[in-house]
This record gives structure tokens, sequence and C-alpha cells, in this order.
């Protein structure tokens, strides 16, 4: 990919060290609310909730480390209307989905606008993580209301066959008829 190219698809000027840098942070926040509070409890959350509480560290996590590395404002979101990051000197949002499935984003069935997203996938001890960045129109996700599934979904198959996204963290292999995404482990 030339440098056009990679402008085109990262308007955001998001470099790995800086996602680099957020899941680094991220691991030592989601091991040590493990280490002192579900441990010692013996409180469960399911995926589902750990993934909720990883998009939320991760919104502000996010702000603040672009805030930083790009020199100008990063906001994240203070309601579920607001996007989870807007890139001020941009006028930009960015939205994060994270999940701890190796197959699929779920998102908004009602969301009517386009939007960038980092997609994101964490595994292992909250220290594999696949990061990517790309750019999703409202027809790129399969609804699934007709299931009585409020949350439409994107799969790695389609994600795989994009040529325009940018991957920071793991990657997406071919196996025969499908394809694999894999996690990058993050040592500390």
């Amino acid at each position: 990919m030339d440098k056009k190219e990679f402008n085109k698809v990262n308007p955001f000027y998001i470099s790995k060290a800086m996602v680099l840098e957020i899941v680094i942070e991220l691991i030592k926040r989601m091991k040590s609310l493990k280490e002192s509070f579900t441990d010692p409890y013996d409180i469960r959350f399911s995926n589902k909730n750990l993934s909720e509480m990883m998009g939320r560290m991760m919104e502000k996590l996010s702000a603040e480390i672009f805030t930083k590395r790009l020199g100008y404002l990063v906001n994240s979101s203070k309601s579920d209307r607001d996007p989870d990051l807007f890139f001020t000197k941009l006028n930009r949002p960015l939205e994060i989905k994270v999940t701890s499935t190796d197959t699929a984003w779920t998102g908004g069935e009602f969301s009517q606008r386009p939007f960038d997203y980092l997609l994101v996938s964490w595994g292992g001890d909250f220290d594999e993580f696949f990061v990517c960045l790309v750019h999703l129109q409202k027809e790129d996700w399969t609804s699934r209301m007709s299931k009585n599934y409020y949350g439409p979904s994107y799969n790695i198959k389609k994600l795989y066959e994009r040529k325009d996204k940018l991957i920071f963290l793991g990657k997406l292999i071919e196996k025969g008829k499908s394809i694999k995404l894999i996690r990058e482990k993050i040592s500390l």
C-alpha cells in the first residue's frame, strides 16, 4: 500500500505504536480488575460484559493517547448518542467495536451513518488482540432483525475481502475455504 492509499484508509494517522500503547494499558487495567475485584470476590462476567467494559475503557484510553500523540483534542463519548471517539481537528468520528469472538462484530441496527471503525477482538487472559481500522457503510452490516436479534453483524470473511482495511495487530488468513482471525499475543 503506497502512502496515498494508506492516508485514504487511515485519515486519522493512527499508528501501530499508538494502538499498541492503548492495548498495553487496557491489558494492565483488565488484569488489575481481575486481580483486585473479580477473582477475590468470585465474580464472573460474561464475555459480552467484558467486551463492553473493554470497549468503554478503550474509548477513554484512545482519546487520551490519541490526543497526546496527535497533538490535538480527541474526545471520547459522553453518551450512547455520541460517537465513541471524535477527532476534533478532522471533524470526524471513529467507532470502536470490541468482541471476544473470532468470527464477527455486532453493530447497531438503527445506526444510519457510515463510520470508520476500529474492530477489536480479544482473547487469552486479556492479552491477545486483533485490531483493524476499516470504513463501513450501513449496507456492509448483515441485519439479523428477521431472526429476532437486535444487532447486525460484520463477519471476518467480509473484512478479509476488503482491500481498504488496515490491520494493526493480528492477522486474517485463508485456511481452505474459511478465513481465520489470528490474535497477536501482547507481552507486558
